[in-house]
């Protein structure tokens, strides 16, 4: 959503013009730059823009004398991947404008157009994956965090033998250990829920209590092995360890980098 775009227009024809057009006001190109041949050598090679695109002088007179025209693509190589990028909004945009000619003008278009529409997110934003997904990672971090050192630390300093000799009941030191963590979590994210909606405006649909009960049991599980590691080792160290070789292949097979459809199938589960 930040491409530099030159465009060099010999042509300054009706249909070169339309396509400019259409190319400037996408809002994907943030950066319109107006160029002479001589310049899109420095325009690349300098790394002033990305792409760039330009016109043949015959270029609109070509098309309505119903004869091939040809543009040239220009594209910085050695950023590869979003030179790809907008090298397709940019094939994109003409292969859209070519049909639409094609229908005003009564041509025959053996096309068939596919139109995708995405669900929840239209534009495919890239802050609405990440920014809810956010709200279950810091969740998880913070969780699993505090309930690892708690046992773990009063283990080291050698209080926790004294609260096993004491009245207190096994189940109560478990809940006295988890519920805390619950608390902290759920503040955490509700937090991260109001900067999500307010900030970065990515719209709530769907059923808050529901968010919040499947929330819990999330926590409540993360707690859990939480306390699984604090119970396995000795020290805080060896927590803070613990906690991070769970947390790397928990967020990185969770569905949050890639899809769970593309891992492999023996995978998935």
């Amino acid at each position: 959503t930040n491409i530099s775009l030159g465009i060099i227009n010999n042509d300054n024809g009706v249909i070169a013009k339309r396509i400019e057009d259409r190319l400037t006001h996408t809002g994907i190109f943030s950066n319109i730059y107006y160029l002479h041949d001589h310049d899109l050598n420095n325009f690349i090679n300098m790394e002033k823009g990305l792409i760039a695109i330009r016109f043949d002088s015959a270029f609109s007179a070509n098309i309505l004398k119903q004869k091939n025209a040809a543009m040239q693509v220009v594209a910085d190589g050695r950023k590869v991947n979003s030179a790809q990028i907008a090298i397709g909004y940019i094939t994109q945009i003409i292969n859209s404008y070519n049909l639409e000619y094609l229908r005003q003008n009564n041509f025959y278009c053996p096309y068939t157009t596919i139109v995708t529409r995405h669900w929840f997110n239209p534009n495919l934003e890239n802050q609405w994956f990440i920014v809810p997904a956010l709200m279950a990672i810091i969740s998880l971090m913070m969780c699993i965090v505090i309930t690892g050192l708690s046992i773990a630390r009063e283990r080291e300093l050698g209080t926790f033998d004294q609260l096993l000799v004491s009245p207190i009941q096994p189940l109560e030191i478990l809940i006295g250990k988890t519920v805390p963590g619950v608390i902290i979590g759920l503040i955490e994210a509700s937090f991260l829920f109001l900067v999500t909606i307010s900030i970065f405006r990515i719209p709530f649909s769907g059923s808050l209590i529901l968010l919040y009960i499947s929330l819990i049991i999330f926590l409540f599980s993360v707690l859990g092995f939480g306390l699984f590691i604090s119970s396995m080792v000795n020290t805080q160290q060896q927590a803070i360890l613990g906690a991070f070789v769970f947390m790397a292949p928990t967020i990185l097979l969770s569905g949050f980098a890639t899809p769970i459809e593309n891992m492999p199938t023996w995978l998935q589960p």
